[in-house]
């Protein structure tokens, strides 16, 4: 289930500093506890500034248990998984769901709709299509009649959601519609994970799911968590920008070097496909990067801002005051820009040394 490749690295995760731990009890000074992993067909980094109690198997299996938890709900690939048996499920009569999956969709829902509709669940098929899913990438682009006939399966008017005071129902008004919620997948495992440490009287940390993290405090330094901003435009994994994370929620969405080349036109076609046009969009946003207070939310919109390019994404950060980078790549130079608020996230990691 993955969304993209890494777009935000942690920096400056080693050394150490003397916190209080849970229940009253003094974590270990110059400890840090660090686990990776691998879910939703990415990789994950916990950090956990003065040690976490029963050390890396237990800091691993929290994780993995929270992850495996969202991957029961939202996984597309397991067949066993409650949204993967809701794929299979072809008809328009209501399908009933969990309370837990359909908030899932309608939060995602109401957060593509912010950005006129450009995150869509349902776009899938044309993901598919154009060789940027499942099926693999292809060497030629599809006809336009293949895009129309599969547009009928997109949009966030193809399903809904219903709930009465004990239960929550999907409703496809096309039978074939499929739903896919790796667009915020990591960030719901990231804020998750979050909550149980946080629940458990941790302070100082940092959850890192691919592109999507959420931070606490400071690192076994003492210092602020920083995070590193790739550089979408090198073949080798490159910090193009560092940030402090400031107690927020960072997640990016890129292009990543996800691109084919039709054979017979030659013509360079982007992942980033437009669910209402059915076509990889045209213009040279590479990257979106986008603070809140909710991962979840930094997920459900980044994805949606690279569709609509850079200036709408900027645009609408600043309208809605939300923090929000963008990276460009015109005429042979990145380009890096952001909205007003975003200053200080950089400021702070300047200052940093």
């Amino acid at each position: 289930m993955l969304k993209r490749s890494i777009a935000a690295i942690a920096l400056s995760c080693v050394a150490a500093l003397a916190v209080t731990g849970c229940n009253d009890e003094k974590r270990n000074e110059h400890k840090m506890t660090v686990v990776h992993g691998k879910t939703m067909g990415t990789f994950y980094t916990v950090n956990v500034t003065g040690g976490f109690k029963g050390g890396e198997e237990a800091l691993k299996k929290l994780s993995d248990d929270t992850f495996n938890r969202i991957c029961d709900i939202i996984s597309t690939f397991d067949k066993n998984a409650e949204l993967a048996k809701v794929n299979e499920y072809h008809d328009t009569k209501p399908y009933e769901i969990s309370r837990e999956l359909g908030k899932i969709i309608q939060e995602t829902v109401y957060q593509g709709r912010r950005i006129d509709g450009a995150t869509d669940i349902s776009v899938g098929p044309l993901v598919n299509l154009w060789g940027f899913g499942k099926d693999k990438k292809k060497n030629q682009a599809p006809t336009s009649e293949e895009i129309q006939e599969t547009l009928k399966l997109v949009g966030l008017d193809k399903f809904e959601i219903r709930t009465d005071s004990e239960k929550s129902y999907l409703v496809k008004h096309n039978e074939n519609v499929r739903l896919d919620l790796a667009t915020v997948g990591e960030g719901l495992g990231a804020d998750a994970l979050c909550r149980k440490l946080i629940e458990l009287g941790y302070t100082d940390f940092m959850v890192s799911v691919a592109g999507a993290s959420r931070s606490y405090g400071v690192n076994s330094k003492g210092l602020k968590w920083r995070l590193g901003v790739e550089d979408p435009t090198t073949p080798e994994r490159k910090v193009l920008f560092p940030i402090c994370a400031l107690d927020k929620a960072v997640t990016t969405a890129g292009s990543y070097r996800n691109f084919f080349k039709d054979d017979k036109t030659g013509t360079v076609y982007s992942h980033a496909i437009d669910p209402k046009t059915g076509y990889p969009v045209s213009h040279h946003t590479l990257s979106v990067t986008v603070i809140s207070d909710s991962a979840f939310e930094s997920d459900a919109l980044d994805t949606g801002l690279l569709v609509l390019g850079a200036d709408k994404a900027l645009e609408f950060g600043e309208k809605n005051n939300i923090p929000i980078a963008t990276v460009e790549y015109e005429n042979g130079k990145t380009v890096i820009r952001h909205t007003n608020n975003f200053k200080k996230y950089i400021d702070c990691a300047k200052n940093i040394k």
